[in-house]
């Protein structure tokens, strides 16, 4: 399922059209306006979506979609490993200065047992993994609070300790993110574009284990 659709029913057009522009729609779900704008014509060839002045609606075939990912996710939500693949992608380098914040820094280490590399590894993992990334938040993570930082305020994240490659790290959900569903933030006490040669476009493989 596309996870666009997910999106727009995040944002309320299972109720009514959402009013919503294809910028808006990109800058969510880090993709381009014409990317955006591709997805949702493709929606609403598919007949899942409906496309009017008045904003963007999801149909009732929209509908039994969803309910068929609920379904899914029901007994993903069971599951005690989770397993994501995908391509290292470029991101607005924001990772390196907010985990060089001391705020950031010391209180990952005090949760997990390793200061973080300055700096996050993004992965867009495949469309077919969005659903598990979802019930992968359903489970506890390691919560992280906020902090102030010279007048300024800097929001709570939350952890999943994982292997990358076979390398100790963790995934990061920040309280606030620009990211849609697609891409994970990695973190890792080891540069590990040395350590094993990842770079941007390279294929990982990340493993969350819960015991």
């Amino acid at each position: 399922m596309d996870s666009l659709l997910l999106f727009l029913a995040e944002r309320g057009a299972l109720e009514s059209p959402l009013r919503i522009t294809t910028v808006e729609i990109g800058n969510s779900n880090s993709m381009s306006q014409q990317n955006a704008s591709v997805r949702i014509r493709k929606l609403a060839q598919s007949g899942m979506v409906e496309a009017s002045p008045a904003g963007i609606r999801i149909t009732s075939k929209g509908r039994q979609a969803l309910s068929k990912m609920h379904s899914r996710l029901s007994s993903i939500l069971l599951q005690k490993s989770f397993s994501f693949s995908g391509k290292v992608v470029r991101g607005a380098e924001k990772g390196r200065y907010f985990l060089s914040l001391g705020g950031y820094a010391e209180r990952i280490k005090d949760a997990v047992g390793f200061a973080p590399f300055p700096g996050t590894i993004n992965l867009e993992i495949e469309e077919s993994q969005i659903e598990a990334r979802i019930a992968l938040r359903e489970h506890r993570g390691i919560r992280i609070p906020g902090f102030t930082h010279d007048g300024k305020d800097y929001g709570e994240v939350e952890l999943y300790p994982c292997t990358i490659m076979g390398h100790e790290g963790a995934i990061l959900f920040p309280y606030r993110s620009h990211h849609g569903l697609r891409v994970l933030e990695l973190i890792s006490p080891h540069d590990l574009s040395k350590k094993a040669g990842i770079l941007e476009g390279s294929r990982l493989k990340v493993e969350v284990v819960f015991q």
